[in-house]
């Protein structure tokens, strides 16, 4: 079955966000999504919630852990991971849950904390999922270029809105076909492999306003092409 996925928002379990988990799964069955991972930052409990309260969307529980290195997401947990460990900790504590580990927005150099540089190297072994489309990202190139390190690297692109408002969940989703509708996270990561990532970037500023709209699958093949 084809899917899609919203794989990184959040909720009114953020301190920046006031979204209410009530009005989430209504929004988006209407949108056409089969799914989505909600990470909060630093806190879980609006995941476990709303996973418990959906009678029909899919919803993973993960958190946007912050670290010295940068945000680190995590999905499939189940329970909390504290802040402000290094990095590579912090993945390690991830995958011990049987967790996945997601790279938010690595080259967007207007976020306060971010995973670049040398440290991005070093933690890149520790990467299940780079997030190629982020549609809060100051700039589009920032998701070129993660687009072009993911196959550089060899590793699983996904897309998320990193929504902190409604009407902004939903504006980026990863599709791809699914044995089920939320497959084990083994499965899931093998399926992302061949997903296809569609969406609009927003400003980052707060304002509600497109600042462009393409699929980035259509990037992506280019990159596949120059690469070969």
């Amino acid at each position: 079955m084809r899917v899609r996925y919203d794989l990184h928002l959040h909720t009114e379990f953020s301190p920046d966000c006031d979204t209410p988990l009530e009005r989430i799964e209504a929004h988006c069955l209407a949108l056409g999504l089969t799914g989505i991972a909600v990470t909060d930052h630093n806190a879980i409990k609006g995941a476990l919630r709303l996973r418990d309260q959906a009678r029909s969307l899919q919803v993973i529980v993960g958190e946007e852990v912050s670290t010295p290195d940068g945000d680190v997401i995590g999905l499939f947990l189940k329970e909390r991971i504290p802040p402000r460990m290094p990095a590579i900790l912090t993945m390690e504590a991830i995958h011990a849950q049987g967790g996945l580990v997601y790279l938010p927005h690595p080259f967007d150099r207007h976020r306060a904390r971010r995973t670049g540089g040398a440290s991005l190297a070093s933690v890149l072994p520790f990467v299940d999922i780079v997030e190629a489309f982020n549609g809060k990202v100051g700039r589009a190139h920032y998701n070129d270029q993660a687009a072009a390190f993911a196959l550089q690297h060899n590793k699983v692109a996904a897309g998320g809105s990193d929504a902190h408002s409604l009407r902004a969940i939903g504006t980026v989703y990863t599709e791809f076909e699914a044995p089920e509708p939320l497959p084990p996270p083994e499965t899931f990561l093998a399926c992302l492999a061949d997903a296809e990532l569609f969406g609009r970037r927003r400003s980052p500023l707060g304002g509600w306003f497109v600042l462009g709209r393409r699929p980035l699958s259509m990037a992506l093949r280019r990159l596949r092409r120059r690469k070969t």
